[in-house]
């Protein structure tokens, strides 16, 4: 749609920077500033004017350090573009592509960001419906998370969900599925996300998007855990809470989200799972001690009086 070189209004194209099934972005020279901004053309041109300034409004509308800044929205020459600030990094997903999984800490570390962009989002009664690695950029010096594309967001302003169904499978809640996205949702694709991020891989994968909801709908999804023993107890538990299959089951908010992991990082990890197996150990020793002194035949647990011979114990 643009070509490098090429000059629309005040801005100077510079090159492509992709393209998918909504709109292309291009990086361009703001030649009055002298600064780099991204350019974003829907590849709908021929919409009411209104409709295309649905996701820039929504964008605008939000001003979060995790979450790509709208600049302006602009026409020149019957077409109409995006003009948001420029990251310099790499999307998620390239992450996931190059380095397969990411150990917790800093899988966490993304996910605290992601949580705080969607809390903020939400608390702008907006909800993304769209939230994956490839709609997550990830800043080269400072690496820090930028969440962007907004063209499938939507206010929930007085009502209770979208109606649309629109998003991509594999992040998709069941009630996404099924045309009633709610904040909730956003919930069940961090959930997928922080998956994938341990993994290597969403929680359900599959070419045909009704047998993903289908296992979406009975909750058949293996917890990290037992894919990866590195991951603790408790971040297992996190991610397992935000793939529930009803959104009553899943975190009320993303700040909850944020809250949850922020206190497990407070622990020593490995002071956790340490604990833990000494526990289990002091458990198994207990039980292994619990002989009845007079017929040496072993006791059930908290028995104050041997089943067997009748001897009572403290």
């Amino acid at each position: 749609m643009f070509l490098a070189g090429q000059k629309v209004g005040k801005y100077q194209i510079v090159r492509s920077l992709g393209s998918g099934g909504f709109g292309a972005v291009f990086l361009a020279k703001d030649t009055w500033l002298n600064t780099q901004v991204a350019l974003k053309v829907p590849h709908k041109q021929s919409v009411e004017l209104f409709k295309l300034l649905k996701e820039p409004r929504l964008q605008a509308a939000l001003n979060h350090p995790n979450i790509v800044r709208m600049i302006a929205a602009e026409k020149e020459n019957k077409i109409f573009f995006m003009v948001m600030e420029y990251i310099r990094g790499k999307t998620l997903e390239r992450i996931l592509d190059e380095q397969k999984t990411l150990d917790w800490v800093k899988s966490s570390d993304i996910i605290l960001q992601i949580a705080s962009a969607a809390a903020h989002a939400h608390t702008n009664k907006i909800v993304h419906r769209d939230l994956r690695p490839s709609n997550i950029i990830i800043t080269e010096k400072e690496e820090q998370v930028k969440i962007t594309d907004f063209g499938t967001s939507v206010w929930l302003n007085k009502v209770p969900y979208a109606s649309t169904r629109i998003g991509s499978p594999p992040y998709m809640a069941p009630e996404q599925f099924m045309g009633k996205a709610t904040f909730k949702s956003d919930i069940y694709s961090i959930g997928c996300i922080y998956y994938e991020l341990l993994i290597g891989r969403p929680p359900i994968f599959d070419p045909d998007p009704f047998k993903i909801l289908e296992k979406a709908k009975l909750g058949k999804i293996t917890p990290p855990r037992l894919k990866n023993a590195r991951i603790p107890k408790d971040i297992d538990k996190i991610i397992m809470r935000c793939l529930s299959p009803k959104g009553e089951d899943r975190y009320d908010n993303p700040a909850e989200i944020t809250r949850a992991i922020s206190q497990f990082k407070g622990k020593d990890a490995s002071k956790s799972e340490l604990d833990d197996i000494r526990r289990r150990i002091k458990a198994r020793e207990r039980e292994r001690r619990m002989i009845c002194w007079n017929c040496r035949r072993p006791l059930p647990l908290k028995a104050e009086n041997c089943p067997h011979c009748g001897e009572k114990h403290d």
